[in-house]
């Protein structure tokens, strides 16, 4: 993902013709975070939560890519909707795993391909099974560069941070309901979703610690709350 990270930001300002194409590069991201996510999750459950969030990110860059007019993603984009709409439609996980699997290297190319289309080329040269190019120092990367780098670090914690605070919510939801645990039912999460002017804002860290204060809160408030039912 540093590469994502590095790409982006190089490629923020090297090109206006590519500015048109930074949503959907972003886009792209987003699908490749949530597909590797939906891969390492170890239930079938979260596995499909997260194939839908990257399924719903790669529909918003087919749409982002008609604004920027870079035909050598089109068919990637079109195949990796493919297969995590069959990943979707899969019932035993291992099937599900491995369309998702397959998405990944959709997403892969439809990065590759955008960064081709930054340098001014409609199609990849040569293959590239990282869907990514080499990364490597480059002096003359600016600070508008670097600070376009730190936006898309935060833009992907914000994303990630969230979706972990519903799984962990619907967690206890489920564990409330199994245990009968009306007081465990009632937990809601008080702090709204960072807006993208105060994560403008704040420092990376101060988001993590932030995000990291939620997830402690919604623990600590689950288990008073069952420790509450226990007593019964």
């Amino acid at each position: 993902m540093k590469k994502i990270f590095f790409l982006l930001a190089v490629m923020l300002g090297s090109s206006s013709i590519f500015a048109n194409c930074t949503n959907a590069y972003a886009s792209a991201g987003y699908t490749l975070s949530h597909a590797k996510k939906s891969m390492e999750a170890n239930n079938f459950e979260h596995q499909q939560y997260y194939a839908e969030r990257a399924l719903s990110a790669l529909e918003k860059t087919r749409d982002e890519n008609e604004t920027c007019g870079c035909p050598g993603a089109i068919d990637p984009i079109l195949d990796g909707i493919e297969n995590l709409n069959t990943s979707l439609s899969q019932e035993k996980w291992d099937d599900a795993r491995y369309y998702t699997k397959k998405a990944i290297e959709d997403a892969q190319k439809v990065l590759y391909s955008l960064d081709m289309c930054a340098q001014g080329e409609e199609t990849p040269k040569q293959d590239n099974p990282e869907g990514l190019v080499p990364e490597t120092e480059d002096s003359s990367v600016t600070l508008e560069s670097k600070e376009a780098e730190a936006w898309t670090a935060k833009l992907l914690l914000r994303q990630n941070a969230e979706d972990e605070l519903i799984l962990l919510e619907k967690s206890i939801r489920n564990m409330a309901s199994l245990f009968e645990c009306q007081r465990a039912l009632q937990i809601v999460r008080e702090q709204k979703v960072k807006s993208d002017e105060e994560l403008r804002k704040e420092e990376l860290s101060t988001l993590k610690s932030y995000y990291m204060s939620q997830a402690v809160a919604l623990h600590n408030k689950a288990l008073f709350a069952l420790l509450e039912c226990a007593k019964r």
